[in-house]
């Protein structure tokens, strides 16, 4: 009896070596120094960590350009929205000055520029005007996290 452990030849191959002695070749087997009581950790133990972590970098990317997207939406929506109140409240001042409803002609502007007035007010003291016009816009994109709508107030007349 030469040895008291049975090995199949299935398991380890020979190879020789440059010496002319009979080496056993290594597998695909590493020693995992991590884990106490583990001999060895197969490779094999890591396939697929490639495709999740490409997964997570997608999600992330996607997740970053739409909100990225929703704030530059909300800029223009800002933007749509003090411009035409600006508009309105000139249309209104004008109107006023030539003799007509400030109001009625705020409400058409604002109108024809998508946004909603919620109000006019006409200040007069005798020489001075100002017109006061408020209007509104639902945000777009309408999302959870976000704001539901913007509003702008603007003052136009003529002073003196």
């Amino acid at each position: 009896m030469t040895s008291s452990v049975l090995t199949s030849s299935a398991a380890r191959s020979t190879v020789p070596s440059p010496a002319g002695r009979s080496e056993v070749a290594r597998s695909a087997r590493t020693p995992c120094p991590m884990m106490a009581g583990c001999r060895f950790r197969s490779n094999a133990d890591e396939r697929g960590s490639g495709t999740v972590l490409t997964l997570s970098v997608m999600l992330i990317t996607a997740m970053v350009a739409f909100i990225a997207a929703c704030v530059l939406s909300w800029f223009g929506c800002i933007h749509q929205t003090r411009t035409a109140a600006d508009l309105a409240s000139l249309a209104g001042a004008g109107a006023f000055d030539a003799g007509g409803d400030a109001c009625a002609t705020a409400r058409a502007t604002a109108t024809s520029n998508h946004t909603t007035m919620t109000a006019c007010n006409v200040d007069t003291n005798g020489v001075d005007v100002v017109v006061r016009v408020t209007v509104q816009i639902d945000a777009r994109p309408a999302v959870a996290f976000g704001p539901s709508e913007f509003s702008h107030t603007s003052e136009a007349g003529h002073i003196g």
